[in-house]
């Protein structure tokens, strides 16, 4: 089994790693609790840690978390009928049915006791159900396969909630938001997570599960809602030469800033996830707008390299240059001044998808979502992924092998 036997050490290291309640941590110190890294969690510890009642355990849903875990053991499972993979995905899929909040999302990380959620995060969490680094749609593509394989309808029933949700928070432009709040806090607070955003796989995870939901539930009104999202994503294209997207957008469809160091600028990494939503459009659909707009990002992308297989992740809205940014806004030299704790630079999966859309033919290893990769042109490289979330990107990569003939291949320049 091609890709699978390739990947076996890594898929039988996660089972081996499962936490107890189904899901996996990020990387720990043995005999440490994983540590806190979302406000509302890391504040818990600090209040509830020194009188003994900070007992949960951690789960990790943002990518690469416990859903793509989820994915790889399934696919595992599939070409090695090895049970105990399977065994292992359907844990994990329990644990998000069982920890899937009010609204129908989920949260970037879960404090875990037995198999819920502390009554305090729920009710914190259900203000905020996230849709970036694919949290709550890759919660709901590895729920969907979970039922496709098992027939077990409380994994239907949980996408299909999720789905509602995703479906709501839909924009009027066709976009999504980085978290979908509800109308009543986002009037009290406006914030820059409202906005139209590709940062992170905002958008383009959206459509992608969509088009997944609609070919699996043979739901047409769902691949129109992917349809409005594409369609906003050309609109919002940048000219040739350099026709990437920004991280985010304003309601006017120009880019936007968000946190003090993300400034207006073309964004390769979120480029990269833009042309896969595109090329699943096309396929999907066979418009050719799609098609389009697809090539010319990734010739835009394949004229902005680094290094062989480095880009910066910003760029000039004008110019195209690159560009860095300190804590506080300032732009500096290199990612080496930037702010730290910011992927700056990196492979970011970009060499996979120029291969898709067939603008280089060179052979190119898979990377999930989450995980920027290194290039050995980068003075300040972000710590690589390490424990479950190390093992479930290796796995990814296995299974996916070369990446295969998009629908769209770009012609000669």
């Amino acid at each position: 089994m091609a890709g699978a036997d390739d990947a076996g050490d890594a898929l039988d290291a996660l089972v081996a790693g499962q936490r107890p309640a189904g899901g996996w941590a990020f990387a720990s110190s043995p005999g440490t609790r994983p540590q806190a890294f979302t406000l509302v969690v890391q504040l818990a510890e600090r209040l509830l840690a020194p009188l003994g009642l900070a007992t949960w355990d951690l789960v990790v849903v943002r990518s690469p978390g416990t859903p793509a875990a989820g994915l790889a053991l399934l696919e595992g499972w599939r070409r090695t009928g090895r049970e105990r993979y399977l065994a292992a995905a359907r844990r994990a899929g329990d644990l998000l049915v069982d920890t899937q909040l009010a609204h129908g999302g989920w949260f970037s990380e879960l404090p875990v006791e037995g198999s819920a959620t502390p009554w305090w995060f729920r009710w914190t969490a259900d203000l905020r159900a996230m849709l970036d680094d694919d949290v709550t749609p890759g919660a709901i593509r590895f729920l969907l396969e979970l039922w496709s394989a098992t027939g077990d309808a409380r994994y239907r029933a949980a996408a299909e909630r999720g789905i509602v949700l995703v479906a709501g928070a839909q924009l009027e432009s066709g976009a999504w938001p980085l978290d979908a709040r509800p109308s009543w806090l986002r009037r009290l607070h406006p914030h820059f997570e409202d906005q139209p955003a590709l940062n992170d796989g905002a958008t383009p995870f959206a459509v992608t599960t969509l088009l997944l939901a609609s070919s699996t539930l043979g739901r047409p009104d769902l691949l129109a809602r992917a349809r409005r999202a594409g369609d906003w994503l050309v609109r919002v294209q940048g000219p040739p030469p350099h026709a990437g997207w920004a991280q985010q957008y304003t309601p006017h469809d120009t880019p936007a800033p968000a946190r003090v160091f993300e400034l207006p600028a073309l964004a390769t990494w979120e480029t990269r996830y833009a042309i896969e939503a595109l090329l699943a459009l096309a396929e999907a659909t066979g418009d050719a707008r799609y098609c389009t707009s697809a090539v010319a990002a990734a010739r835009w992308l394949d004229a902005s390299r680094l290094g062989p297989a480095c880009w910066a992740r910003f760029h000039d809205l004008e110019t195209g240059a690159p560009l860095f940014v300190d804590a506080v806004g300032r732009l500096v030299a290199s990612s080496a001044d930037a702010r730290p704790g910011y992927s700056w630079m990196g492979e970011f999966g970009i060499p996979w998808v120029l291969a898709r859309a067939g603008v280089s033919g060179a052979r190119a290893r898979y990377r999930l979502p989450g995980d920027p990769g290194r290039c050995e042109e980068d003075p300040a490289p972000p710590r690589p992924l390490a424990g479950p979330r190390a093992l479930a990107a290796a796995a990814g990569e296995r299974l996916a092998g070369p990446a295969r003939a998009a629908v769209c291949q770009a012609a000669s320049p």
